[in-house]
């Protein structure tokens, strides 16, 4: 069994289509479509149902999806075997909270560059469930996020560091002399997508205390929020992570009213997925530079 043709499997089964897969690895799709062809003769069986432009597993295919997992998995332990970081070649997938690239990977990447300067890097951004979708799928070998502690038994954390969301706005906003959460609660807010924590959390806040959000502005991006907030657009409620340098420079001003909100950074991976020694070498980079406990 010639393993290329295992991995072209995977890659199909991951994006469910021969065209992109063909794109991806750099094939013509005729070469593709006669690899699996070649891998189903070997194993007797069809992996997979093309009906019009739809590609999809089929029942045998699912079972030996598991299989071929496990293959790649030993041969990536196998490529590995007595070298020093600086000699380890592959590819490290991870997907990454925007919040978090920009507030603390930055930090994080040049170190891991330094360190295993022959692995290839793909950062993907996205939000928790689309990312959390993307692992289960093996499309990403893990990915760092900032939510409720997991518990989805599919994955394993890897990391996990206490954070802190706070309040914050420009530095002449009159929400700056708020006293209580029910005064802050009448201003403006810049808010994060409805899917993510942290609106989520801002809308329970506004229940427990009576209140229902102000009209609002939504904006996928905290990097985009902090400079409204900066520009006086409303009040602002992110990860102190991600306004650290804001607030460290003056140009944002903490709002503290109430009970701190507390949740976790974390580093997810699949239960089944084989931790690389360059993926050993991201969680500890990471660790070393935002350590679990301060």
């Amino acid at each position: 069994m010639d393993f290329r043709n295992v991995q072209t499997f995977l890659r199909v089964a991951e994006i469910k289509s021969f065209t992109k897969a063909a794109r991806e690895l750099n094939y013509a799709q005729s070469t593709v479509t006669m690899q699996i062809q070649q891998l189903e003769k070997e194993l007797g069986y069809q992996l997979f149902d093309r009906i019009g432009k739809t590609v999809s597993l089929t029942p045998m295919g699912q079972a030996f999806l598991h299989h071929a997992y496990a293959l790649q998995r030993t041969v990536d332990m196998a490529m590995t075997l007595d070298k020093s970081p600086d000699r380890l070649r592959g590819t490290l997938r991870v997907g990454v909270l925007e919040s978090l690239l920009f507030g603390t990977m930055l930090e994080v990447l040049p170190v891991f560059r330094e360190q295993y300067p022959n692995v290839d890097l793909q950062l993907r951004m996205g939000q928790t469930t689309e990312l959390v979708q993307q692992l289960k799928g093996n499309s990403l070998d893990m990915v760092y996020l900032s939510a409720d502690q997991n518990t989805d038994p599919d994955l394993r954390s890897c990391y996990l560091r206490r954070e802190q969301l706070v309040f914050v706005c420009g530095n002449t906003h009159p929400a700056a002399g708020a006293k209580t959460m029910e005064e802050l609660l009448e201003y403006d807010f810049v808010v994060t997508e409805r899917t993510g924590i942290c609106y989520g959390r801002l809308l329970d806040l506004a229940a427990a205390h009576g209140k229902t959000l102000r009209g609002s502005i939504e904006v996928d991006s905290t990097i985009a929020i902090a400079d409204a907030a900066i520009h006086g657009l409303g009040v602002a409620f992110l990860p102190r992570y991600a306004v650290r340098h804001h607030l460290e420079k003056g140009t944002l001003t903490e709002v503290t009213v109430g009970q701190g909100q507390e949740y976790y950074s974390q580093i997810l991976c699949h239960k089944n997925h084989w931790i690389s020694p360059f993926m050993e070498g991201m969680i500890r980079i990471i660790t070393e530079k935002r350590p679990p406990q301060e």
